[in-house]
């Protein structure tokens, strides 16, 4: 215990400098484009940030894994600080923002000159709401309770496991093993509700909500992908199509493998977490 806390510490010395924190956040955006980055290697002419009209849900997963990654380094090194979450955030948006930059002026050279199509606005409105809402899970997962970063953990859970997935495509690992990665993202839920705790009934509350979110979710991120990547036309329109396919894909969707790894993990945890603390009561 006590080699893992001077560790602890000498991490957060390392971190403790503004520019390190801003240097944090430009790391954590390239670690979260890590599948994009290596196909641009090998085709310059794409652009490293996905696009809304082609790849919705890589630009999902890569802002779903900014504010995973961003919340929790924010969180366990930087202790929830306001200023370290906000210089980690000014590197994530910085790297952010020169991404969307590239992609843009790519595909739209007459941007700076004021001649943007309406297409590239409409994926500039499509890139800024998702941002926002990247921006807001990862001030929640940094700042506020682990009651609520369950929640947030809880929908961002399907991309955990499919950025993962990607990533072992690049890596030299027996194929017959990526259908279980996207269990990653289960197993991430069941290792943050085994830190909450199951003593307390309003957190089996928080459980199950958590659990139905998650189960949930794969359905709604790929409605959203389907009607960003095939407009239907008007806002009443759009909205009419996503609750038609999140219901038909909600009923598809395999919830109960799912649930149970997010719950052995879960009792798992809350029950070792359990023992441990008997343990040092005992021996003080």
């Amino acid at each position: 215990m006590g080699a893992h806390t001077l560790n602890m510490r000498s991490s957060r010395n390392f971190w403790s400098p503004w520019w390190a924190q801003i240097v944090a956040g430009l790391f954590v955006v390239l670690l979260a484009v890590a599948p994009w980055l290596w196909l641009w290697l090998g085709q310059r002419d794409e652009s490293l940030l996905p696009a809304p009209n082609s790849d919705a849900a890589g630009l999902i997963i890569v802002l779903s894994l900014v504010a995973l990654l961003g919340g929790w380094f924010a969180r366990v090194i930087g202790r929830s600080a306001t200023s370290f979450a906000i210089l980690t955030d000014v590197g994530m948006m910085l790297s952010l923002l020169g991404l969307a930059a590239q992609w843009i002026l790519g595909g739209d050279p007459d941007f700076l000159q004021g001649g943007a199509s309406p297409e590239t606005q409409g994926e500039l409105w499509v890139f800024g709401t998702l941002l926002v809402i990247s921006q807001v899970l990862y001030f929640v997962i940094a700042k506020l309770r682990l009651s609520l970063v369950a929640l947030v953990v809880a929908l961002l859970a399907f991309s955990v496991g499919q950025w993962i997935q990607m990533v072992a495509t690049y890596t030299p690992a027996d194929p017959n093993i990526y259908s279980s990665l996207i269990y990653a993202g289960p197993l991430l839920l069941g290792l943050v509700l085994g830190f909450l705790g199951f003593l307390r009934a309003w957190h089996l509350v928080l459980w199950i909500v958590a659990l139905a979110i998650q189960w949930i979710m794969p359905a709604v991120i790929s409605a959203v992908v389907t009607i960003l990547e095939n407009p239907v036309g008007s806002w009443g329109e759009s909205l009419s199509e996503f609750g038609g396919l999140t219901v038909a894909s909600v009923r598809l969707s395999d919830w109960i493998i799912p649930a149970l790894v997010t719950l052995a993990t879960a009792m798992m945890v809350s029950v070792i977490l359990l023992i441990v603390r008997k343990v040092r009561r005992r021996s003080y």
